[in-house]
């Protein structure tokens, strides 16, 4: 990633405009194409709430449906003819008298087909030991006897409860059975079988005849048990059970005997059946492709113009661009020199650059014959100052005579100072600012507090106490001596009383704090802030402070610099001035 920063960074300007460009370019095709597949996708899930919204209706039919049979079958068996007929059929052996009581049986059936008319309900049907009443013996007589069996027997372990079976619905659709009982004196005597026949297909077309709004739907359905209750012509027994099997999610797109299906899944709650809606995808498939393909086209031939136009446009721009450049160079080598005659430039941006370059040219070629002159005058008045300087070692010589001559008429005081004094003068004139140490600033201190101390005698105590090991630790020249200037001024001049001054130190692994205490004088709270916030004038010392602190913060950063507080002693309550001068261990790299 940082190669590839620093390749960009190198790019001429008219490659990083064509880079630009045609990012743009790319990420509108990219977001093209994005879009495409969000509207395929928004149109599926348009698709799928609308067969859903079909469906769930669909369902909720078929279910309303199956309660309408449940309520037939309860019907039936509670109707009292029924349950007196069966019951004296039952214990006569007469065959013509148990004819009369099936026929009075088989009409009571009719009035309930006709009744509770319905197209998919195939015929009602009741079973006594071998014989059969049914309202359609035709359509009963399809059905095997084993079928037959198998469902009178799962209608008996029912034990007098109503029973739905779906598993031969593929075939020969599904059944309500029901054991009838004698219900009188609550003897829950047998009295027979129910059997009502459902024609799944009709059941399914009569519930989405009028829903559908798609003209290839197509419907399947299973029961708990993944049985297959129903399936519509579009797939083969087989196919509709592998489309259940491939169904994860509530919809889905799947591919069955070659066809392309978009399928939702629905269930039916009362019976925990699950049910199935397909349609045709292909159509759909197609459709969408072939609008994502011309979409695409679109965008590739729209994407080829632009980018051709664009790389055009850059080029002829830049090729006036790359004139300019070439004239820079040219007058940067000294070998352009401008027109004699005005150009007449094209009135555009660049057009400007050339004549603002032209007139800065004839400018400086202007000012390079008047500097040259001025140049020539500067120096030699560069030569007489030089001259009429005086030379510093003149006056550490005159020092010098003054204190042999203080020695020879024995006078130590005046001698000590002249010493200090030379020393003072040696330091502070000295070009040596950028690797001043610890160890030079203290002897500076110490020819200071020499002369000091002529001056006040005893009413001046000092003492420093620095290790030898951090003489070598760089410091701003003139950090320390000045706060000792202003310790003396405050402490000294502007009272009678004793002054002690001391310097001590404290260390982290990282940086070095110098503390400066003085008797006699004390900080208002908060004045270095004060100072900083312009809260005080700066006056006199003030401004020696603000100039310690920010050359510190300027040398070493805004962590460090000076911290101007007052303390008391533990035992008097006696206030004094604290100056902390707080810099990093950073040692010098010459060698003494």
């Amino acid at each position: 990633m940082e190669l590839l920063k620093q390749k960009l960074n190198h790019l001429s300007l008219k490659y990083k405009i064509l880079s630009l460009i045609i990012t743009g370019i790319l990420i509108v095709f990219l977001s093209g194409l994005l879009t495409t597949e969000l509207v395929s996708r928004s149109y599926e899930k348009k698709l799928y709430r609308s067969i859903a919204s079909t469906l769930s209706y669909s369902v909720q039919e078929i279910s309303d449906e199956l309660e309408y049979f449940d309520t037939i079958v309860d019907s039936i068996f509670s109707n009292q003819t029924i349950q007196n007929e069966l019951e004296d059929a039952l214990h006569t052996n007469k065959r013509s008298e148990k004819q009369i009581h099936y026929n009075k049986v088989y009409s009571t059936l009719c009035n309930y087909f006709f009744t509770f008319h319905n197209d998919a309900l195939s015929y009602i049907s009741i079973l006594q030991n071998q014989s059969v009443i049914s309202t359609s013996d035709s359509e009963l007589r399809k059905l095997p006897e084993n079928i037959k069996e198998d469902l009178l027997l799962m209608a008996r372990r029912a034990d007098g409860a109503t029973t739905v079976i779906s598993k031969y619905g593929a075939d020969y659709g599904i059944f309500i059975v029901k054991e009838l009982r004698r219900i009188q004196n609550l003897s829950l005597n047998p009295l027979g079988v129910l059997m009502i026949r459902i024609d799944m297909e009709k059941l399914i077309k009569s519930s989405i005849s009028s829903i559908s709004e798609y003209d290839d739907t197509a419907y399947f359905l299973f029961d708990k048990d993944t049985n297959l209750i129903y399936h519509d012509n579009l797939l083969s027994a087989e196919g509709a059970l592998k489309l259940t099997q491939s169904m994860k999610q509530p919809y889905d797109i799947i591919e069955a005997e070659n066809q392309k299906l978009f399928a939702v899944s629905d269930m039916i709650p009362i019976y925990e059946w699950n049910c199935i809606c397909t349609v045709s995808y292909n159509s759909i498939y197609q459709t969408i492709t072939l609008s994502g393909r011309s979409f695409f086209l679109l965008m590739l031939l729209a994407t080829t113009i632009v980018s051709y136009c664009s790389i055009r446009i850059v080029l002829a721009l830049f090729r006036r661009f790359d004139c300019l450049i070439h004239n820079m160079k040219l007058f940067g080598e000294g070998n352009y020199t401008a027109p004699v005659q005005p150009q007449h430039y094209p009135e555009d941006e660049i057009g400007l650059l050339y004549q603002n370059f032209d007139r800065m040219v004839e400018k400086i070629q202007l000012l390079i014959q008047e500097n040259y002159v001025n140049e020539l005058l500067k120096k030699e008045a560069q030569i007489k100052a030089m001259e009429s300087q005086m030379d510093p070692h003149f006056l550490y010589n005159t020092l010098d005579s003054i204190n042999w001559r203080a020695r020879m008429i024995k006078s130590e005081e005046i001698s000590q100072i002249t010493t200090s004094l030379g020393n003072l003068l040696r330091l502070s004139l000295s070009k040596n600012s950028q690797n001043f140490t610890l160890g030079q600033e203290l002897t500076l201190v110490e020819n200071y507090i020499t002369i000091q101390k002529i001056r006040y005698q005893k009413r001046l105590e000092f003492h420093c106490n620095i290790p030898d090991n951090l003489m070598d630790i760089l410091i701003p020249k003139f950090t320390i001596q000045p706060l000792l200037e202003n310790a003396i001024r405050y402490g000294l001049e502007e009272s009678s009383d004793p002054c002690f001054i001391s310097i001590t130190q404290k260390q982290t692994p990282e940086d070095l704090i110098i503390k400066i205490t003085n008797t006699g004088s004390s900080f208002e709270e908060n004045f270095m802030e004060k100072l900083l916030n312009e809260e005080i004038t700066p006056h006199g010392f003030g401004i020696g402070i603000l100039n310690i602190h920010k050359r510190i913060q300027m040398t070493y950063g805004t962590a460090y610099g000076l911290n101007l507080y007052t303390e008391e002693t533990e035992d008097t309550y006696e206030e004094y001035a604290v100056a902390e001068i707080n810099i990093p261990k950073i040692r010098s790299t010459e060698k003494c």
